[in-house]
């Protein structure tokens, strides 16, 4: 008994509320599992109700039906939001770098960094909280921010806190220059990801469109000509539907990876 448990609670977390709940976690809300519900049973039934005009099958649109709605929340609804979100990240980490390297003209290390936090907001204003308090019980600048620097895997952002250390040691009277010129290319990566978002962005929504107009296809058969239609459907058309079904998921899959695949900075958010 408590191994069956065990596969159903590894289930429920690979591919139900728990992948859902720990998406939401991934981006620091929280979920409820009324919600979860009410969006599987919402596109269950618009997915069901779809199927239904190309199969006039109960049996065969409710099983293609959740094995679809399944997909769609997995791999459309939470990794756009997973995307959403990090793009959000990337705004903030944007904001801390140009903040810092502006309060850096007029006050020190650790002053610019109390500032900066009224810029800011969740999760990154908390972390940084917590970088202050660690610099605060004696912790050296580097060590304070190396679970910030590890949880925000960016290249740049990781230079730019060493650079506030080198500064607090050894003086900071060119910090402004030397900290605006690394805040700049976190600005240019920032905008590189945005136009390359857009493009993909485009792309992806030229790609749901063919896919529906070609999924919409045997519906206009079918009321255009029905009986042609229900004898190639008695035939060897179900057959082919659902391959093809198959077949568009596959694709749904790799294209939802590569609409994904925009990491901040170097490794991405974790």
């Amino acid at each position: 008994m408590g191994k069956i448990i065990r596969i159903i609670k590894n289930i429920n977390n690979k591919y139900f509320f728990g992948n859902y709940s720990k998406a939401y976690r991934y981006m620091n809300k929280k979920t409820s599992i009324s919600d979860y519900l009410f969006k599987f049973v919402m596109i269950f039934f618009i997915t069901m109700a779809f199927l239904y005009l190309i199969f006039t099958n109960i049996f065969y649109c409710s099983i293609i039906s959740f094995v679809i709605t399944v997909f769609l929340i997995n791999e459309i609804v939470l990794n756009s939001k997973k995307l959403v979100y990090e793009q959000y990240i990337l705004s903030q980490l944007t904001i801390y770098t140009s903040q810092i390297s502006m309060l850096m003209t007029f006050n020190n290390v650790f002053s610019s960094l109390k500032e900066v936090i009224k810029f800011l907001d969740t999760p990154v204003k908390e972390d940084l909280e917590i970088v202050i308090s660690k610099i605060e019980s004696g912790s050296k600048i580097t060590e304070a921010f190396s679970n910030f620097n590890e949880k925000y895997n960016n290249r740049t952002i990781t230079l730019f806190n060493q650079t506030l250390e080198l500064f607090d040691i050894h003086g900071q009277s060119d910090a402004g220059t030397v900290l605006h010129i690394i805040s700049e290319e976190m600005n240019m990566l920032k905008i590189k990801k945005d136009k390359f978002h857009k493009y993909k962005k485009e792309w992806r929504t030229n790609f749901y469109v063919v896919l529906f107009l070609c999924m919409f296809m045997p519906i206009a058969l079918k009321f255009m000509i029905p009986s042609i239609y229900m004898d190639y459907m008695n035939s060897f058309g179900t057959t082919i539907m659902i391959f093809i079904i198959i077949a568009n998921l596959i694709i749904i899959k790799r294209i939802e990876n590569i609409y994904r695949d925009d990491s901040i900075g170097e490794g991405g958010y974790k």
